[in-house]
């Protein structure tokens, strides 16, 4: 019988840090990124192209207090397991599937990293490679990948013990679970999710499972599919193009170890095909994971053969791997787009996992390796279809609560109980010891009609951005002795995530001047700088932050990018010298080196910006080391060999000032 029982699961690991206090105004360059696409993308695969972004992170703040410094953790896992299956989840983790493994060969189907390492590459920053990540509602990862989610056992109907994990999901407003089970006889794992939308209102949606897996010599992905799109990301937007498939970019892509460069490849199923993905070492064993036809992409990333690439998959473990690839499997073609979901409705899809042997026959020719692969698939479902759909509309009998997830639906609960609404879910019912301080202080202001006001010293509690909210809390402060700075910070954050900057600003302003505090003063410069371009006004603000608190690194850090902006390079400088033990943080040095080089001090900016710096949240696609590492040694080798020829400058800072571990370029 397959059993589900907690586990301790031990690996060095780094701390994730607090969450920062600080709202989203437009200060996430990742979500802001335009798409181009170019004229081989066929016009009936545009429809979504585009649609469903969102403008801001909030109510969801940023999560990049994490460092590089790993000791032991442990974390509380969920383990599934029957005769030939062993799958690990972490649900303090987003629910990550984190390990899967064969027992009849003795080896694991998944990247299982060695480490728990957190790094810029997430729509709230951190992120961690390694295992299958679900992401739900928005492009960019999961908003929860790094949080809680709530974990209860389950029993299916032929007694299979399975796991159940499920999140108030805040930016689309929905209710999402994961179901997982391995049947008593089964050499697949199931994973059912659900989403369902009792918003009142049709919403976007978005789905992809992120499956990483071993990246071997001769690994081939192979995928049902002809064509492909092919996505490049650069500093400031994504572009899209078409190709054939396998034989693109002058190279066999269905082998990873032949591509250049980072890239996605979005592959075109068509619709009457049956949906799966493969990844198989040289000997033709892998993993593979298929589904029900709603999800109808499949996806392959790479982080390329370059320098960068290889140092992006060492900076997310501990250099002992040879690294990792991701095959994904989501609702549309590319990770570029959301689909309308009515308002009402409940959308749930079957996954399987597992291995797949197709022995040499999956380095032959691409229809015979994909023939190979289907044959696979036949042994072990006979029809593929039937069987993952005849699994899907099993019922689970929920049981043991395992782990607790946020309380921010709880507060959904309670408020659509007193509007007389129904509750998120049907079928599943959110715990109310979930409640934290967070959640508690918007209670007051359901049931008492006022939100209590904090010392200003104290760093600000979750953010709510619901019109609900806006406007009991627009009605609370209708009273002067609720009108206090607190309240009217948080109606400017609700007015910015309601696209009203102007209004935001207003509010912003009132709060600061009830009661001087460096969160409003700090929002009222970021509208200022990303919203309007005022840089000296951004400035100003900012100063006035910076005086009142040197102790939130988010706000030493937005003084820095304000400062730099406002080309008030001396005073950062000086700024920096007031902040303590933060002088080791290596974003905030490498502000310093850019101010210094600003100012002309390029020897002195040297010291900042070397090989010894340490930025642990450098991102995903930005290549400002670089660019600055090459402006810096370039002026060096100029200055003291009269060379100006910037493509010789350039080679010469390759050959004697190597970037080494700070070369994060991935094109």
């Amino acid at each position: 019988m397959s059993e589900c029982y907690s586990s301790a699961y031990i690996c060095p690991g780094a701390e994730l840090g607090k969450v920062n206090p600080l709202p989203d105004i437009k200060n996430i360059s990742y979500i802001h990124a335009g798409i181009e696409m170019t004229q081989a993308v066929p016009e009936d695969c545009r429809q979504y192209i585009n649609q469903g972004m969102i403008s801001t992170l909030l109510p969801y703040q940023q999560q990049d207090g994490y460092n590089r410094s790993r000791q032991h953790k442990v974390f509380h896992s969920v383990v599934l397991e029957n005769g030939f299956l062993k799958a690990v989840f972490l649900p303090e983790l987003g629910g990550r599937l984190w390990s899967l493994y064969d027992k009849t060969a003795r080896r694991e189907l998944l990247y299982c990293n060695p480490v728990f390492q957190p790094a810029n590459l997430a729509l709230r920053n951190a992120w961690f490679s390694g295992g299958v990540e679900f992401n739900i509602s928005v492009k960019g990862h999961n908003p929860l990948t790094c949080e809680p989610l709530f974990a209860q056992k389950i029993r299916l109907p032929d007694g299979s013990e399975g796991l159940r994990m499920y999140e108030y999901e805040r930016i689309r407003g929905v209710l999402y679970s994961i179901d997982a089970w391995i049947p008593e006889k089964s050499r697949f794992l199931y994973i059912r999710p659900k989403i369902e939308n009792r918003t009142g209102r049709d919403i976007w949606m978005y789905w992809w499972s992120n499956i990483a897996v071993p990246c071997h010599r001769h690994t081939r992905v192979l995928v049902p599919a002809q064509n492909t799109f092919i996505n490049y990301f650069g500093n400031d937007h994504y572009v899209l193009d078409y190709a054939g498939h396998p034989d693109a970019l002058g190279t066999d892509i269905s082998y990873p170890e032949n591509i250049p460069r980072s890239l996605d490849f979005f592959y075109h199923i068509p619709d009457e095909a049956q949906k799966w993905i493969a990844a198989v070492d040289e000997s033709g064993y892998g993993l593979l994971q298929c589904s029900t036809p709603e999800l109808k992409g499949r996806k392959l990333f790479v982080w390329g053969q370059g320098e960068g690439g290889k140092n992006w998959n060492r900076y997310l473990s501990d250099g002992s791997n040879s690294g990792y690839i991701e095959i994904q499997a989501g609702m549309v073609r590319t990770q570029l787009e959301h689909i309308p979901m009515p308002s009402g409705a409940t959308w749930s899809f079957l996954e399987s996992y597992g291995a797949i042997d197709c022995g040499v026959e999956a380095h032959g020719e691409w229809p015979a390796a994909q023939a190979a692969a289907e044959r696979q698939i036949t042994d072990s479902f006979g029809s593929l279809s039937d069987t993952l759909n005849k699994a899907k509309q099993q019922k689970a009998t929920a049981g043991e609560m395992l782990s607790f997830g946020s309380g921010w639906g709880v507060l959904e609960e309670y408020r659509r109980k007193e509007l007389g609404l129904p509750g998120l879910s049907d079928e599943i019912r959110l715990p109310l010891g979930a409640l934290g301080e967070a959640q508690k202080q918007w209670l007051v202001l359901l049931y008492e009609g006022y939100l209590p006001e904090r010392n200003a010293d104290e760093e600000p509690m979750g953010y709510v951005t619901e019109a609900f909210w806006r406007r009991r809390l627009e009605n609370s402060v209708k009273q002067p002795q609720n009108r206090n700075w607190y309240a009217l910070m948080h109606l400017g954050v609700m007015e910015y995530a309601a696209g009203n900057p102007e209004k935001a600003l207003e509010y912003f302003m009132e709060s600061g001047s009830v009661l001087p505090n460096a969160w409003s003063f700090r929002n009222i410069a970021m509208i200022y700088r990303n919203e309007l371009n005022d840089f000296e006004k951004a400035y100003e603000y900012m100063q006035k932050a910076f005086g009142l608190n040197k102790t939130c690194r988010g706000i030493l850090v937005d003084t820095a990018v304000t400062c730099l902006a406002a080309r008030k390079n001396r005073e950062w400088l000086a700024d920096y010298e007031q902040i303590g033990s933060f002088q080791s943080d290596g974003r905030l040095k490498f502000y310093c080196a850019e101010a210094l080089m600003a100012l002309g001090d390029y020897e002195e900016a040297a010291e900042y910006l070397n090989q010894e710096l340490v930025m642990p949240d450098i991102k995903e696609g930005d290549t400002a080391i670089s660019d600055t590492w090459f402006r810096l040694y370039g002026k060096l080798i100029s200055d003291r060999t009269g060379i100006t020829d910037s493509a010789q400058l350039h080679q010469l800072v390759e050959e004697q000032y190597p970037l080494g571990q700070l070369d994060f370029r991935t094109c």
